[in-house]
């Protein structure tokens, strides 16, 4: 039986209910940001976390369930063996607002990782792909226009956006692996 998948649509309709300030793709880039620098934080943080992020005083119970499984999801995709893992991305068929779910990906991703406190040493290519996520998430997809080579290009992106995204999680995980243990002691976020 496979668990259940959070929408990226679903997901944006519950943060516009909620008022929130933030889509669903730099939502899903922060949650993979703080699990990447190895943060495990408990339901109540994690609620507490993420309406933060949201600039809400409390997620409604509806965001909160979805922003649980979207982090389970995460977490087993980013661990699975498979790399099956993908950024939750818009699947609108103009590449400008994919494009853009993508930078807003990027942005979430770096400001997960920063909150997560990584506290090892950052692998180089780590390092180097963080500075290319700051870099993606600057850029002004909003005057990509459709066409063949435009939309390989942002696939060549997004393609190298998730590889390092994983990349990133396997080497920050590693780094807070105990000496012969099994689960990982990155930092819990209080």
């Amino acid at each position: 039986m496979s668990a259940v998948q959070v929408s990226f649509d679903d997901l944006a309709n519950q943060i516009v209910a909620a008022g929130g300030k933030i889509g669903p793709s730099e939502l899903h880039g922060f949650i993979c940001g703080l699990l990447a620098a190895g943060a495990r934080p408990d339901k109540a943080r994690w609620q507490k976390e993420v309406a933060e992020f949201l600039d809400l005083d409390a997620l409604p119970a509806d965001l909160t369930r979805d922003s649980l499984l979207l982090t389970e999801q995460s977490l087993r995709e980013l661990s699975d063996k498979d790399f099956s893992f993908q950024p939750l991305l818009s699947s609108s068929d103009e590449l400008a607002e994919r494009g853009q779910t993508l930078c807003l990906w990027c942005e979430g991703f770096l400001h997960g990782f920063g909150i997560g406190k990584y506290s090892g040493e950052l692998p180089p290519t780590s390092s180097e792909a963080l500075k290319d996520f700051a870099e993606i998430a600057q850029l002004d997809a909003g005057s990509m226009e459709n066409g063949a080579e435009q939309e390989r290009q942002l696939f060549e992106v997004q393609e190298y956006v998730r590889m390092a995204a994983l990349n990133i999680f396997i080497e920050c995980s590693a780094s807070t692996q105990p000496a012969g243990g099994d689960k990982p002691a990155g930092p819990t976020l209080h």
